[in-house]
């Protein structure tokens, strides 16, 4: 699957919508690629809270998404479901 442009901003707005402290782990985790052992030593916790905050994080997109956020000002984010 490719992502193009709108979609990438469209993801990024979601992300954006979400508390500071699951946008921070998706993305230290995702764009960054760091493990969750890295993750846990920069936040000052333990892995198994990343990686709870890491799935409570994707439900919370999959929710919006599912409710057919609004990412771009008139359509929901295509290719991502």
């Amino acid at each position: 699957m490719t992502i193009d442009d709108e979609d990438a901003a469209g993801a990024v707005t979601l992300m954006d919508s979400l508390p500071d402290r699951h946008r921070t782990v998706l993305r230290l985790r995702l764009a960054h690629r760091l493990p969750a052992v890295e993750v846990a030593r920069i936040l000052g916790t333990n892995v198994e809270a990343v990686l709870l905050l890491q799935h409570a994080a994707l439900n919370l997109l999959r929710r919006q998404l599912a409710a057919g956020a609004v990412v771009d000002g008139d359509r929901p984010a295509s290719g991502w479901q």
